[in-house]
């Protein structure tokens, strides 16, 4: 999976190459550690995940989750399976855990699919339920529609809340108020 990511890494460069500077800590991590390290979660210098921005179309609102451990509004995702075939397909599978939803359309931004819209390399806090040591996640962040807002089944043993929000209100957040940018641009070309 190592290959392929640093694959995905490339293109993505290729489509925002302002961001190499923002990515370089990402870079080195997958120049440093092989296949199983990048996703263990066991490795506390950090580790990839990936996760999608549900749009709902109808009412232009965006699906966010209240997160117990982190305790914030969080959009669905999480941490890589061995058996994920790719980013791609652990976002969806990690959208589907966290909230039921299956029948989503994926707004791809490049030929390859597993280019996501953003990568973003966030620090993880100390877990004390988990008991995990502070950590960085390497986020490969994917962007989906539904027609319109529906009920989610979400992870109680995670997750404690849901709501829908529009971009006005996506945007004030600090962890996402960069990319609002990036998403206009891709539902206007949708």
């Amino acid at each position: 999976m190592k290959e392929i990511i640093i694959s995905i890494v490339n293109d993505y460069l290729n489509f925002y190459p302002e961001e190499k500077e923002r990515l370089k800590l990402l870079i080195n991590f997958l120049n440093t550690y092989d296949d199983n390290k990048i996703i263990d979660w066991n490795n506390f210098d950090g580790h990839i995940v990936s996760g999608g921005f549900i749009y709902a179309k109808k009412e232009k609102k965006f699906l966010v989750l209240y997160h117990k451990d982190l305790e914030m509004y969080l959009y669905p995702g999480g941490h890589i399976n061995t058996d994920d075939f790719n980013l791609l397909f652990a976002a969806k599978r990690e959208i589907a855990e966290e909230t039921g939803l299956k029948d989503m359309e994926y707004l791809k931004i490049s030929e390859n699919e597993l280019v996501p819209f953003d990568i973003d390399t966030h620090l993880i806090e100390v877990n004390q339920r988990l008991n995990l040591p502070q950590h960085h996640h390497f986020d490969f962040r994917y962007l989906f529609t539904v027609d319109n807002i529906t009920e989610i089944n979400i992870d109680k043993i995670e997750l404690e809340n849901y709501k829908w929000i529009d971009i006005d209100e996506l945007s004030d957040d600090q962890n996402y108020g960069k990319i609002v940018s990036k998403i206009r641009k891709i539902l206007v070309k949708k």
